[in-house]
Protein backbone atom coordinates (compact mmCIF):
# COMPACT_ATOMS: atom_id res chain seq x y z
CA UNK A 1 0.00 0.00 0.00
CA UNK A 2 1.24 3.54 -1.41
CA UNK A 3 1.66 6.39 1.40
CA UNK A 4 -1.26 7.96 -0.70
CA UNK A 5 -3.53 4.92 -0.34
CA UNK A 6 -2.73 5.06 3.44
CA UNK A 7 -3.96 8.53 3.48
CA UNK A 8 -7.09 8.11 1.62
CA UNK A 9 -7.73 4.74 3.68
CA UNK A 10 -8.09 6.86 6.92
CA UNK A 11 -9.42 9.56 5.57
CA UNK A 12 -12.62 7.00 4.84
CA UNK A 13 -12.63 4.99 7.85
CA UNK A 14 -12.90 8.86 9.92
CA UNK A 15 -15.80 9.69 7.44
CA UNK A 16 -17.39 6.48 8.28
CA UNK A 17 -16.95 7.69 12.15
CA UNK A 18 -13.99 4.41 12.35
CA UNK A 19 -11.13 4.82 14.37
CA UNK A 20 -8.19 3.60 12.91
CA UNK A 21 -6.42 0.49 14.69
CA UNK A 22 -4.38 1.52 17.61
CA UNK A 23 -0.89 0.84 16.71
CA UNK A 24 0.94 -1.60 18.75
CA UNK A 25 3.60 -0.35 21.23
CA UNK A 26 6.38 -1.94 23.15
CA UNK A 27 6.57 -0.81 26.67
CA UNK A 28 9.25 -0.81 27.80
CA UNK A 29 9.82 -3.04 31.38
CA UNK A 30 9.86 0.11 33.57
CA UNK A 31 6.43 1.27 32.84
CA UNK A 32 4.77 -2.24 33.16
CA UNK A 33 4.79 -1.89 36.76
CA UNK A 34 0.95 -2.33 38.37
CA UNK A 35 -0.71 -2.65 41.60
CA UNK A 36 1.98 -2.04 44.93
CA UNK A 37 5.06 -2.56 42.22
CA UNK A 38 3.49 0.80 40.50
CA UNK A 39 3.32 2.75 43.80
CA UNK A 40 6.79 1.25 45.01
CA UNK A 41 8.44 2.25 41.90
CA UNK A 42 6.80 5.44 41.84
CA UNK A 43 8.18 6.38 45.32
CA UNK A 44 11.81 5.41 44.64
CA UNK A 45 11.84 7.65 41.13
CA UNK A 46 10.28 10.65 43.14
CA UNK A 47 13.13 10.49 45.88
CA UNK A 48 15.33 10.32 43.21
CA UNK A 49 14.78 13.79 42.04
CA UNK A 50 14.71 14.83 45.19
CA UNK A 51 10.86 14.68 46.59
CA UNK A 52 10.12 13.44 49.86
CA UNK A 53 7.04 11.22 50.17
CA UNK A 54 4.76 10.14 53.21
CA UNK A 55 2.40 7.27 53.26
CA UNK A 56 -1.35 7.63 54.69
CA UNK A 57 -3.38 4.61 55.42
CA UNK A 58 -6.53 7.19 55.26
CA UNK A 59 -6.91 10.87 53.81
CA UNK A 60 -8.54 11.53 57.32
CA UNK A 61 -4.87 11.51 58.40
CA UNK A 62 -3.79 14.37 56.26
CA UNK A 63 -3.65 17.32 58.48
CA UNK A 64 -1.46 16.05 61.23
CA UNK A 65 0.59 14.62 58.62
CA UNK A 66 0.69 17.86 57.31
CA UNK A 67 1.42 20.05 60.67
CA UNK A 68 4.32 17.32 61.30
CA UNK A 69 6.01 17.95 57.52
CA UNK A 70 5.45 21.93 58.03
CA UNK A 71 6.92 22.07 62.20
CA UNK A 72 9.75 19.89 60.01
CA UNK A 73 10.56 22.71 57.63
CA UNK A 74 10.15 25.35 60.19
CA UNK A 75 7.25 26.84 57.97
CA UNK A 76 4.21 28.33 59.03
CA UNK A 77 1.48 26.35 60.45
CA UNK A 78 -1.14 27.65 57.23
CA UNK A 79 -1.93 26.28 54.35
CA UNK A 80 -3.78 27.48 50.39
CA UNK A 81 -5.40 25.34 48.71
CA UNK A 82 -8.72 25.30 46.15
CA UNK A 83 -11.77 24.39 46.46
CA UNK A 84 -11.31 20.37 46.09
CA UNK A 85 -13.82 18.86 48.20
CA UNK A 86 -11.04 16.33 49.92
CA UNK A 87 -9.75 19.09 51.68
CA UNK A 88 -13.00 20.31 53.16
CA UNK A 89 -12.17 19.21 56.86
CA UNK A 90 -10.91 19.98 60.19
CA UNK A 91 -7.69 20.99 59.87
CA UNK A 92 -6.85 21.21 63.56
CA UNK A 93 -4.11 24.22 64.36
CA UNK A 94 -3.44 24.85 60.52
CA UNK A 95 -4.61 28.13 59.19
CA UNK A 96 -5.91 26.84 55.62
CA UNK A 97 -7.17 29.61 52.81
CA UNK A 98 -8.48 29.11 49.16
CA UNK A 99 -7.59 30.43 45.90
CA UNK A 100 -5.30 30.73 43.31
CA UNK A 101 -1.49 30.69 44.36
CA UNK A 102 0.27 33.88 45.43
CA UNK A 103 4.15 34.34 45.04
CA UNK A 104 4.08 35.25 49.06
CA UNK A 105 2.58 32.03 50.17
CA UNK A 106 4.76 29.82 52.07
CA UNK A 107 3.20 26.16 51.41
CA UNK A 108 0.90 25.19 49.02
CA UNK A 109 -1.44 21.89 48.57
CA UNK A 110 -2.89 20.72 45.47
CA UNK A 111 -4.36 16.90 44.22
CA UNK A 112 -2.41 15.38 41.66
CA UNK A 113 -5.13 13.35 39.44
CA UNK A 114 -2.58 10.23 38.63
CA UNK A 115 0.83 9.59 39.21
CA UNK A 116 3.62 8.09 36.80
CA UNK A 117 5.29 4.67 37.96
CA UNK A 118 7.58 5.33 35.14
CA UNK A 119 9.12 8.77 36.16
CA UNK A 120 7.80 9.90 39.38
CA UNK A 121 5.62 12.56 37.89
CA UNK A 122 2.52 13.72 39.36
CA UNK A 123 -0.31 14.33 36.63
CA UNK A 124 -2.29 17.70 37.50
CA UNK A 125 -5.32 19.11 36.28
CA UNK A 126 -5.93 23.05 36.90
CA UNK A 127 -9.14 24.38 37.26
CA UNK A 128 -11.07 25.85 40.77
CA UNK A 129 -10.44 22.79 42.43
CA UNK A 130 -7.10 23.03 41.95
CA UNK A 131 -5.68 25.90 40.53
CA UNK A 132 -2.58 25.77 38.28
CA UNK A 133 -1.00 28.87 40.00
CA UNK A 134 -0.84 26.05 43.70
CA UNK A 135 1.18 24.55 41.70
CA UNK A 136 4.40 26.69 40.62
CA UNK A 137 4.07 29.96 43.42
CA UNK A 138 4.49 28.67 46.35
CA UNK A 139 7.86 27.63 48.20
CA UNK A 140 6.84 24.56 49.42
CA UNK A 141 4.65 22.45 47.45
CA UNK A 142 2.62 19.58 48.82
CA UNK A 143 0.60 17.20 46.59
CA UNK A 144 -1.88 14.69 47.88
CA UNK A 145 -2.49 11.21 45.08
CA UNK A 146 -4.39 8.07 45.79
CA UNK A 147 -2.64 5.08 45.59
CA UNK A 148 -5.03 3.77 42.85
CA UNK A 149 -4.53 6.11 41.03
CA UNK A 150 -0.46 5.75 40.31
CA UNK A 151 -0.17 3.70 37.23
CA UNK A 152 2.56 2.04 35.04
CA UNK A 153 3.71 3.78 31.90
CA UNK A 154 2.95 6.64 29.87
CA UNK A 155 0.42 4.46 27.82
CA UNK A 156 -1.88 3.80 31.05
CA UNK A 157 -1.49 7.72 32.38
CA UNK A 158 -3.26 8.45 29.18
CA UNK A 159 -5.70 5.83 28.93
CA UNK A 160 -7.13 6.66 32.83
CA UNK A 161 -7.07 10.14 32.46
CA UNK A 162 -9.54 9.70 28.92
CA UNK A 163 -11.21 7.02 31.06
CA UNK A 164 -11.78 9.85 33.99
CA UNK A 165 -13.17 12.04 31.19
CA UNK A 166 -10.73 14.96 32.42
CA UNK A 167 -10.20 18.01 29.89
CA UNK A 168 -8.97 20.87 31.81
CA UNK A 169 -7.05 24.00 30.00
CA UNK A 170 -3.85 22.54 31.40
CA UNK A 171 -2.20 19.53 32.17
CA UNK A 172 0.92 19.28 34.05
CA UNK A 173 3.41 16.56 34.82
CA UNK A 174 5.78 17.42 37.56
CA UNK A 175 8.76 15.74 38.62
CA UNK A 176 10.28 16.72 42.03
CA UNK A 177 11.41 20.46 42.46
CA UNK A 178 12.05 22.75 40.47
CA UNK A 179 15.89 22.92 39.36
CA UNK A 180 17.98 24.81 37.20
CA UNK A 181 22.11 24.22 36.33
CA UNK A 182 21.79 27.54 33.67
CA UNK A 183 24.16 29.69 35.72
CA UNK A 184 28.21 28.14 36.26
CA UNK A 185 26.38 24.23 35.71
CA UNK A 186 25.93 24.35 39.66
CA UNK A 187 22.38 22.40 40.59
CA UNK A 188 19.84 25.11 42.27
CA UNK A 189 16.70 23.71 43.95
CA UNK A 190 13.83 26.11 43.26
CA UNK A 191 14.84 27.83 40.50
CA UNK A 192 11.55 28.52 38.80
CA UNK A 193 9.09 27.66 41.17
CA UNK A 194 9.22 25.76 44.43
CA UNK A 195 11.71 24.86 46.08
CA UNK A 196 11.08 21.76 47.86
CA UNK A 197 7.82 18.85 46.98
CA UNK A 198 6.49 16.84 49.39
CA UNK A 199 3.82 14.01 48.21
CA UNK A 200 1.31 12.48 50.38
CA UNK A 201 0.20 9.14 48.93
CA UNK A 202 -3.03 7.79 50.38
CA UNK A 203 -3.11 3.81 50.17
CA UNK A 204 -6.92 3.31 50.61
CA UNK A 205 -8.62 0.55 49.80
CA UNK A 206 -10.83 3.06 47.85
CA UNK A 207 -9.88 6.02 45.98
CA UNK A 208 -10.28 9.39 47.04
CA UNK A 209 -14.45 10.62 46.98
Amino acid sequence: MTARDRILTRIRRAAAGQRPPEPQRLKPSIARTEGAAAVDQFIAKAQAQDTTVTRLSSIDDLPAALADELRKRNLPAAIRTGSDPIFDRDWGTIERSTGPGRIEEPATLTRAELGLAETGALALSSGPDNPVTLNFLGETHFAVIDASTIVGGFEDLWARWRELGLNPRTLNLISGPSRSADIGQTLQLGAHGPVALHIFIVGASEPLP
